[in-house]
C-alpha cells in the first residue's frame, strides 16, 4: 500500500511525511520512499510492484498513477491545507523572491488546483495546519488511525514532541553536521532525504504573519483570487 502525504506546499506536509513514516516504521508495515520527481513517480512504482509492504511518498503532484492507487484502494492520502496568503509568503521567503515574483508564477493558482484534486479522491485525510498546530498530538492519532493503527495517547504525545518546531530546527542542524544533504535541483538549497527538510525549510512558521507581511494592495490581489476558497475554509477576509 502507497501512503501520499500530499499537503499543500508550505503548510505541514513534511511534518506528516515524518509522522506517518515514523507510525508505519514503528509497526513494521513499511518504511519511507524517497522523493522522486511527478514524471518519476510511474517508474518508482513499477520498482516497488511486487512489494506488499506500506510505502510512504511525499508530493504535491497528484500524477495518474497516484489517483489510480487511491481509487483502487491500494493507497491512503495524508493531505493538509492552510491559510493560503500565510502559504503564498512562506513561499516567498523559502524561494526568496519578491511579491512580484512570486505573483508571476502559476504558484496560487496550483495550490488551489492541487486541493481540488486530492480532496475530491477517495481515502484521504483532510487536516486544517491551524489545528495541527493548535494540537499535534491530536493529529498524530489522526494520522494513525487513518492508516488503522492505534497509538497510546502518551506515544502520540511523544511522536508530537519529537517534532516540534525546535526539534525540526536540530534536525537540520544536525543533517548539515554529518553531511547527509544533497541537492534536489541545480542551485537550490540542499535537502535531507530522510526527513525531506531543506536547508532553508523553516521559518517562523507563523499564523496570520501575512497582514505584516504583506501591502494591502497585495493582500486584496491575493483575495481576488483566492477569496472563495479562503471564505468556505473559515479563513476571514481582510478589509483590503
Amino acid at each position: 500500500m502507497w501512503i501520499f502525504c500530499c499537503g499543500m506546499p508550505r503548510s505541514g506536509s513534511t511534518l506528516h511525511f515524518q509522522i506517518a513514516a515514523q507510525i508505519v516504521e514503528e509497526a513494521g508495515l513499511g518504511k519511507r520512499v524517497e522523493w522522486v520527481k511527478p514524471k518519476l513517480f510511474r517508474e518508482l512504482h513499477k520498482q516497488y510492484a511486487g512489494d506488499p509492504s506500506w510505502k510512504v511518498f511525499k508530493t504535491h503532484y497528484c500524477t495518474a498513477t497516484m489517483a489510480k492507487e487511491l481509487r483502487r484502494r491500494n493507497a491512503a492520502g495524508v493531505y493538509i491545507y492552510r491559510d493560503l496568503r500565510d502559504v503564498f509568503v512562506s513561499a516567498m521567503r523559502k524561494y526568496e523572491l519578491t511579491f512580484e515574483l512570486m505573483w508571476k508564477r502559476p504558484f496560487l493558482d496550483n495550490c488551489l488546483e492541487y486541493y481540488q484534486t486530492w480532496t475530491s479522491l477517495p481515502n484521504v485525510m483532510v487536516s486544517k495546519y491551524e489545528a495541527m498546530m493548535a494540537d499535534l498530538p491530536a493529529e498524530v492519532e489522526r494520522i494513525a488511525s487513518h492508516l488503522g493503527l492505534q497509538l497510546e495517547a502518551d506515544r502520540c504525545r511523544q511522536i508530537a514532541a519529537a517534532h516540534s518546531l525546535q526539534r525540526q530546527k536540530e534536525r537540520i542542524e544536525e543533517a548539515i553536521q554529518q553531511g547527509n544533504l544533497r541537492p534536489r535541483t541545480v542551485d537550490g538549497p540542499l535537502y535531507d532525504p530522510h526527513t525531506q527538510l531543506y536547508t532553508n525549510h523553516i521559518h517562523a512558521g507563523a499564523i496570520g504573519g501575512w497582514r505584516e507581511a504583506l501591502s494591502s494592495e497585495q493582500i486584496t490581489r491575493l483575495e481576488a483570487k483566492a477569496g472563495d476558497w479562503l471564505a468556505a475554509h473559515g479563513y476571514e477576509l481582510s478589509e483590503a
